[in-house]
């Protein structure tokens, strides 16, 4: 029992060592240039011609979803 404990003491720290050391790498990795037409003195403003259909949708969907959770038999259990 106690060799046990001790593996799983040492698998934590580890991770947590694994965590914290891995972490400064993902800052450093994002030197990606971002480009900005207003940096950049660009005159004419562009946009994208299109509609919002499929975000309504989506919204909509989802919202089914989240009330049709509301009707769900509360006296039903798992073991049925």
């Amino acid at each position: 029992m106690k060799h046990r404990s001790m593996k799983q003491r040492l698998r934590t720290i580890l991770l947590f060592l694994a965590a914290i050391l891995t972490s400064p790498v993902g800052v450093l990795a994002d030197d990606a240039k971002s480009y900005d037409a207003r940096l950049e003195s660009y005159a004419n403003n562009v946009t994208l011609d299109g509609s919002t259909a499929l975000l309504w949708l989506l919204t909509i969907a989802l919202g089914a979803v989240c009330v049709g959770v509301l009707f769900i038999n509360s006296k039903r259990t798992h073991l049925d």
